[in-house]
């Protein structure tokens, strides 16, 4: 059975990879084996706090097994899983052993093994009491986070049915992307610990987890203590056995039912405010509640904020508020860019609209009201507790001006962006529940985020020449900009919407039923096209994720702290250039400035392909 269900993962890999898959997964395997050797390298170093190699490799192996929890649940579906063969009469205990082999034969778990084997390395400057203990432990550890992650996946899976869940998801999405967005903060605070040591506490904790029960066993065998040698094993292989039994109970024949989310009773139904009433009204108060019921609009709800606030909370750790009141800002920008696909969401019940003639304008136009209703309360009041707890009210019309702009230009180009560059994805009953698998969105959200922080700019820059001219009215008059240019946003790019959505729906009826566009066009219709509109989606994200890497490398971490080196300004602030020793604060500047470029040109380089394929498309 375990030979079967190999091959039959093998086989499913090799007829659903495609070439851009396999091109992601190779750059992913080639991160993690850099670092795996890294992961080794560490415990051939010497610290000058005794304790420090102990805690520095019990941190990292921690992280490992973080990596193998979060990463299979925003990874997609795994090629083999339980639901596969609830109708096949296999014992529950057959079936999760073959598919705990089949998880173990993958190119993650051979990483994994290499990034473990620096235990053994830590073992061997110690005894060689402490090699042979450290044997076991690592494979004990790999069958920990092996399973940990199979277990935890499908709870995660399991609770994303639910808007509880759903909240759950954005706020763990909303800490990964903020993670990743701000990890070179964490690499500063990670070269303070390593200069000045963990703290007490802090070590104790790290070493009481699981993914160090096996450096405690390897550190009590070179000290010839075996009985807290022994102990940790027998804890892990105890607790490798209960995580085996759950997800051998969890893999049951029964299916997780997905909740019921009953409607108003019927004599609560009935009774409408008058904003409500009319065919906006109508519609947008389904989509308030389609906003209030729907696990995945729940998603989208929490991930702006939630972003918002854990992004403004990195910089406290160099006693820095002044993000606070921004907080509101951000949190409508990242809203605007996570809820750009709303036809998308709603899979082909785009047909109910189509079917309506005429009402393509107030469809729009409700689901801009809906948006605006959900968010603007919320982040304002973001806006209004990030001042308060700042404390300074020069940053208040900085931050409304920022908040307001970006609720009204958000409201225009989320609608715009949700028939302009529409993503399929599954029809609310048939979603699955990995993030990745309700459509390839990051294309669209990179779109949106750039366009939305773009549509901030004039209130910002009416507000900064306010600041600088030392003149409050004309600081203050930046609401006013900002509240134009949402209105005309709103307006505009609404109506543009509604137009698209009435010309061209069947056609995006189409890409939304076969996830492909339509095939009626002729090479010159699609010559009269903007690459933006002919690109696929793979290279769109490829495309997006360069220009990201060149706008962050190139400003943020290349000309502003060469701005504040020129000016002789002590402040470092968050720049990581800032922050390592003075003779390679340059070269970290240039390195910066030369990765933004290398993003920029990946970017342009893309874009001219795709403009230089269109021409070829074209008969002379």
């Amino acid at each position: 059975m375990v030979g079967v269900l190999i091959q039959m993962k093998l086989a499913v890999l090799r007829h659903s990879t495609s070439d851009t898959k396999m091109a992601l997964s190779g750059l992913g395997w080639a991160t993690g084996i850099c670092l795996a050797v890294t992961t080794v390298i560490l415990a051939f170093l010497d610290f000058s706090q005794p304790r420090m190699l102990m805690d520095v490799l019990a941190v990292t192996f921690a992280l490992w097994a973080l990596g193998w929890i979060v990463g299979p649940i925003f990874a997609g579906e795994p090629a083999l899983n339980g639901e596969h063969f609830h109708r096949q009469p296999i014992p529950r205990r057959t079936l999760t052993l073959g598919l705990l082999a089949a998880a173990l034969v993958a190119v993650t778990t051979a990483i994994t093994v290499l990034a473990f084997g620096a235990m053994i390395a830590f073992a061997a400057r110690l005894s060689w009491q402490a090699v042979v203990v450290s044997v076991p432990a690592v494979v004990l550890l790999l069958l920990l986070v092996v399973i940990l992650s199979r277990v935890v996946t499908l709870l995660f899976r399991a609770m994303a049915r639910s808007r509880a869940g759903g909240a759950v998801t954005a706020t763990v999405t909303a800490a990964i992307v903020s993670l990743c967005s701000f990890s070179w903060v964490l690499m500063i605070g990670v070269y303070l610990l390593l200069e000045y040591g963990f703290p007490p506490t802090f070590s104790t904790v790290v070493r009481a987890l699981p993914s160090s029960w096996g450096l405690l066993a390897v550190e009590a065998a070179g000290r010839g203590d075996w009985l807290w040698a022994i102990g940790p094993l027998v804890a892990l292989a105890a607790l490798v056995a209960a995580l085996f039994a759950a997800w051998g109970a969890l893999l049951g024949p029964q299916r997780l039912a997905r909740p019921v989310v009953r409607g108003s009773s019927a004599s609560r139904a009935v009774r409408r405010p008058r904003l409500f009433r009319g065919d906006v009204g109508t519609i947008c108060l389904k989509e308030l509640r389609t906003w209030w019921r729907d696990p995945m609009r729940t998603q989208s709800i929490v991930l702006g904020p939630a972003f918002a606030v854990i992004t403004a909370l990195f910089p406290l750790i160099f006693d820095f508020t002044a993000a606070f009141p921004f907080i509101g800002a951000a949190g409508a920008l990242m809203a605007a860019a996570t809820c750009a696909n709303l036809y998308g969401q709603d899979g082909t019940a785009l047909w109910l609209t189509l079917t309506v003639p005429g009402k393509e304008k107030a469809d729009v136009r409700a689901r801009q009201l809906a948006w605006l209703l959900v968010f603007g309360p919320l982040t304002l009041l973001l806006t209004a507790a990030g001042s308060l707890v700042h404390g300074d009210p020069a940053l208040v019309p900085w931050a409304l001006a920022g908040n307001i702009a970006a609720l009204g230009g958000g409201s225009g180009l989320l609608i715009w962006a949700s028939v302009a560059v529409l993503v399929p994805g599954p029809d609310p009953h048939k979603s699955k529940n990995s993030p990745m698998d309700h459509g390839d969105v990051t294309g669209q959200s990179f779109l949106m985020f750039f366009l939305v922080a773009l549509a901030m700019c004039p209130a910002l820059g009416v507000a900064w020449a306010g600041q600088a001219l030392d003149r409050p009215a004309l600081l203050w008059a930046s609401l006013a900009v900002a509240l134009l240019t949402g209105v005309l946003s709103h307006v505009l790019l609404g109506s543009v919407a509604a137009r698209k959505l009435r010309d061209e729906g069947p056609e995006l009826l189409h890409l939304m039923r076969s996830g492909a566009p339509s095939s009626t066009a002729t090479p010159e219709e699609e010559a009269g096209k903007s690459p933006f509109e002919t690109m696929s989606a793979k290279r769109q994200t490829l495309m997006w994720s360069a220009m990201a890497v060149g706008i962050v490398g190139l400003l943020p971490q290349g000309l502003v702290p060469l701005g504040i080196k020129l000016s002789g300004s002590p402040d470092k602030v968050w720049f990581l250039a800032l922050h390592v020793a003075d003779p390679w604060q340059w070269p970290v500047i240039a390195a910066m400035v030369l990765i933004g470029l290398a993003g920029f040109w990946a970017a342009y380089w893309l874009y001219r392909a795709e403009k230089s394929r269109i021409e070829v498309a074209v008969p002379a």
